[in-house]
């Protein structure tokens, strides 16, 4: 894993936890930048390379919690791992649920965060990766005219039983067009076969509950 492009945000504002754990994780490689609260972190923090933060639970004015529910109510990309000197399960659990990477209790050994920050490096770039590919995705089935979209929606609800002909019945077209649709759905998504249509249709949020009737 190469830390020199990755980097680890730390929010606590205990002074003196925050700058040890700097220092511990800056004499691993890490790059660090630690802040006192979360509302200078919002402030400084550019969301769109890999990294992941460290951060305390209980804080004076907006709280660990908060900073979380604000991170995912705008898709940022940031794996967290809580730490905190006041916590109990019943927080614990209302983290990992929200999404957190791990909940650890200080004083705690800075070998296991190290081990949880290198799985929540390699989590973000997992993720981006992910946001990336639908990003993708997305665009191409963007350039899809309605019809096309329409051709689509039923190839991918019927899948390999969904036949021209049937298509053509149900958006009272004619079979001919109904093949020149569905070439150009397949060029223009980049689908090399029917089921990776269907992944990238999941991808884009594409469903109908039933498939065509089948003849």
């Amino acid at each position: 894993m190469d830390r020199e492009t990755q980097f680890v945000y730390i929010v606590d504002d205990e002074p003196s936890v925050r700058s040890a754990l700097a220092r511990s994780l800056t004499k691993r490689q890490y790059q660090v930048e630690a802040f006192e609260s979360a509302e200078i972190f919002l402030e400084k923090f550019q969301p769109g390379h890999t990294a992941c933060l460290v951060l305390d639970i209980r804080m004076s004015g907006m709280s660990g919690t908060d900073l979380q529910e604000y991170l995912a109510a705008r898709e940022i990309i940031l794996p967290i791992i809580f730490v905190t000197g006041h916590g109990d399960i019943p927080m614990s659990v209302r983290a990992i649920q929200s999404g957190a990477v791990d909940f650890l209790e200080k004083p705690y050994p800075v070998e296991l965060l190290a081990g949880r920050i290198d799985d929540a490096l390699a989590l973000c770039e997992l993720q981006m990766e992910q946001a990336e590919h639908k990003r993708e995705v997305s665009s191409r089935f963007a350039s899809l005219t309605p019809r096309e979209c329409d051709v689509m929606t039923l190839l991918v609800a019927g899948a390999a039983n969904a036949s021209n002909k049937v298509i053509a019945r149900e958006l009272d077209i004619s079979h001919r067009t109904v093949d020149d649709h569905r070439a150009r759905v397949m060029a223009k998504m980049q689908a090399r076969s029917l089921p990776e249509l269907v992944e990238m249709a999941k991808v884009c949020g594409v469903h109908r509950n039933e498939s065509p009737e089948q003849v």
